[in-house]
């Protein structure tokens, strides 16, 4: 993973000036906060230019434009008035092709991902202590049950399986396994369309892990769509 995120830090929205116009409304109220110009904000490391912090009620407050720039999401930044909710960024769409029989695998990843490896065949995107690694191979004359015996000996036979079922995602025949690592715990699935075999190996830092990871998991299973 190319960066450690804080995913403890609960970072909060300030806005400079009153709330005129469109973000006017019964919801909203004037307070007064601390602003100190001198004030640096170092993020993993690393200085963050521009980007200054209020202390409102013993907390302090970073600018949300400033902090979703740094994690290289989208610049989409916009208050929904309907709904009362600040959207930050975007769902990212990302389709893992094969060359010979044109098939691809069309799959949307919510949340706060990090692109790390993006080739026409892989890609991986990770955050702060998990990550997602989409791979594409054509293997003619095989069945998913040969090929994930295959995968098993050789790609992943660093793995500890706990559990292996059959499934079926987006209507192709899959293999869900349990594994973990002496690092990581996480979800490896296989998945058959003709003669491409489509591998999601979803990962977590195994002293992290909580059981409400896995959802991210579930949501990227449930966007996926083959073609």
């Amino acid at each position: 993973m190319n960066k450690k995120y804080w995913i403890g830090l609960i970072v909060a929205v300030f806005l400079l000036g009153n709330a005129t116009g469109a973000w006017a409304g019964s919801a909203w109220k004037e307070v007064k906060a601390l602003f100190n110009s001198s004030l640096k904000v170092e993020l993993n490391g690393q200085e963050m230019d521009g980007v200054k912090a209020l202390q409102y009620n013993g907390s302090l407050y970073l600018p949300a434009k400033s902090v979703s720039d740094y994690f290289g999401l989208t610049s989409k930044l916009v208050f929904d008035k309907k709904t009362n909710k600040l959207i930050i960024g975007g769902p990212m769409y990302l389709n893992v092709s094969d060359r010979v029989t044109k098939n691809f695998f069309h799959i949307v990843v919510n949340g706060n991902w990090k692109p790390s490896i993006m080739t026409e065949s892989q890609k991986m995107y990770s955050n702060y202590y998990m990550g997602v690694d989409f791979y594409l191979e054509s293997e003619k004359g095989l069945s998913l049950d040969k090929y994930v015996k295959q995968e098993l000996k050789s790609t992943f036979k660093y793995l500890k399986v706990t559990q292996q079922m059959n499934t079926k995602v987006a209507g192709a025949e899959a293999k869900e396994i349990t594994y973990e690592t002496s690092d990581a715990v996480g979800k490896l699935l296989f998945i058959q369309k003709d003669s491409n075999f489509a591998t999601i190996m979803f990962f977590v830092d195994k002293t992290r892990y909580q059981d409400d990871d896995l959802k991210e998991y579930d949501r990227i299973i449930s966007s996926l769509g083959i073609q």
